[in-house]
């Protein structure tokens, strides 16, 4: 899961893989017991050389560097319910000391043990009915959830596509508290929130939205709302909008975090705030959202908040606050409508992820920003990518090609020679910077000898080729151009065969001629001069 959710994560924020490599990229994850690791114990079942490797907690984080070769801080981080946003919250701060170029935070959860779901149902946490009933007056517990969701941070000026801008994060413990390790502490949840906003400048009526902890617990619930009403609510008007991803799928413990952020960036993006599920009547424990200081989120609602905030706590008393803000949604694009045919890129492990990708890719082909981003993330080899596809995308043709990689595979340029001329032959390709500056810089050295290439090449008069010296002089002309475009765009030749006239394009190939010795010793090889 991990190793697939931060590649994708990479290639979503427009960056290949391959790129990153040997950077100081840190690795934060969230994850707790691995309960895998406890049936093994339990049952020795298969107990072998890999058996600490593949279930000590600290190689989810270092199989990760490991793997994409990234040399930052690798580690993992449990502080149970709060642990993906204390994660978060450390790549911040690890980026903004210079720790780490770039982040990933990862997290991670899955139930393979069912004494651990026992054991919480002995600590009261869990719900009967199986449900996440949030600010509800029947809020009994939570049901657990399974997930795993990795994103890729880094700051701003190197982001080339972004979500969300990750303002502050601040986290803290309640320390002793008289009604037990787990039992919340509305002052300190209090002062981490308040913390946030002193030190970033934000004034916390600006928040437009709070995705809280929220998991349905009858003392939980409770305190934190109070907490969440005494920074947020003074001075606001109308009511402050509340919500909790867990009543839309279970609490997914030490993942928690890191859901409510995907749940908040898909709202934002679609729009809508979704409803918080299993919410009928307000919990009578919960003051200010009887009368309406605070409102949950009941049904789908329009969603264009610019701040939000986000709460997390573990159950053993480690408060986090995290300040998000919300980029402004891009106004529709214009349809863009290139002069050239438009070439759409990708590789990829399998024939299938290959062909999937391009056909959903020719859905956005008239978004300019989207061509440019995936041609930037296959200007580089990704490795295991055994299958390579593309479509040329025109009015009137678009048509899948995937082919699988022959590793052994070299590329040579064949330069042919008479024969391979025709009228307006260079009409496509000038559209070409790169192809036309070349021909340009030939026109230069041509005008010496007062043989004038553009007008032979622009005229399309198919008789002006019956003349031998106008054939061979624009045959090469162009070879020459193609080989700069090639060249351009990263095709370099390992061998080169020219033929006829071709062979002395396949002269300035090998950079055996200059472009001006190239035109004398073409003509003097044909026998003829330019009066």
């Amino acid at each position: 899961f991990l190793l697939e959710t931060t590649y994708e994560a990479i290639v979503d924020a427009g960056i290949n893989p391959a790129t990153i490599q040997g950077t100081q990229t840190g690795v934060f994850l969230a994850a707790s017991e691995g309960e895998s690791c406890a049936i093994s114990k339990r049952t020795g079942y298969k107990i072998n050389q890999y058996a600490v490797l593949g279930n000590v907690l600290s190689m989810l984080a270092n199989r990760l560097s490991y793997n994409f070769d990234f040399r930052g801080p690798s580690y993992v981080v449990d502080t149970a319910c709060s642990t993906s946003s204390v994660a978060i919250q450390q790549a911040i701060y690890a980026i903004r000391s210079g720790l780490c170029d770039a982040a990933v935070v990862a997290g991670v959860h899955t139930q393979q043990d069912p004494v651990s779901s026992f054991c919480f149902h002995h600590l009261k946490m869990t719900s009967p009915d199986g449900k996440c009933k949030v600010f509800d007056a029947t809020a009994d517990g939570y049901v657990r959830a399974e997930a795993v969701v990795t994103i890729y941070i880094c700051k701003k000026q190197f982001a080339k596509r972004a979500y969300a801008t990750l303002v502050h994060a601040i986290t803290n413990n309640d320390g002793y508290t008289e009604q037990g390790i787990t039992f919340p502490s509305v002052l300190q949840q209090e002062r981490v929130m308040r913390q946030v906003y002193e030190d970033c400048g934000v004034n916390p009526l600006e928040v437009g939205y709070i995705e809280a902890h929220g998991t349905g617990t009858k003392v939980g619930d409770p305190e934190e709302i109070k907490a969440i009403t005494k920074v947020f609510c003074d001075g606001r008007q109308g009511p402050l909008l509340v919500g909790s991803v867990k009543s839309n799928m279970g609490h997914p413990e030490t993942v928690a975090g890191l859901c409510a952020l995907a749940k908040v960036i898909l709202a934002h993006a679609a729009g809508v705030l979704p409803a918080n599920l299993h919410y009928a009547t307000p919990n009578p424990d919960i003051p200010s959202v009887i009368d309406g200081r605070v409102q949950v989120v009941d049904r789908n609602m329009p969603f264009n908040a610019k701040y939000v905030g986000m709460n997390s706590m573990g159950f053993g008393g480690t408060n986090v606050h995290l300040l998000v803000k919300l980029l402004p949604k891009m106004e529709q694009t214009p349809s863009w409508n290139p002069a050239t045919p438009v070439i759409l890129l990708c590789s990829g492990r399998t024939q299938e992820a290959v062909e999937t990708f391009l056909e959903k890719a020719l859905i956005h082909r008239n978004n300019q920003q989207f061509v440019r981003l995936t041609q930037e993330l296959i200007k580089h080899d990704t490795p295991r990518h055994d299958f390579r596809g593309y479509v040329i995308v025109e009015q009137d043709k678009m048509e899948v090609q995937v082919d699988k990689r022959d590793s052994g595979r070299s590329v040579w340029f064949i330069l042919t020679g008479l024969g391979s001329q025709w009228a307006g032959m260079s009409r496509d390709l000038i559209k070409y910077d790169v192809f036309k500056r070349s021909i340009e810089r030939s026109a230069v050295a041509l005008l010496n000898n007062h043989f004038d290439i553009i007008s032979l090449l622009e005229c399309g008069d198919a008789t002006k080729f019956e003349d031998f010296k106008n054939s061979v002089v624009s045959i090469t002309t162009i070879q020459i151009a193609l080989i700069d475009l090639l060249e351009s765009i990263g095709i370099v030749s390992d061998g080169i065969i020219g033929h006829s006239t071709g062979e002395v394009a396949a002269g300035y190939a090998d950079e055996t001629y200059n472009i001006p010795h190239h035109k004398n010793e073409n003509s003097q090889q044909k026998g003829f001069k330019y009066n």
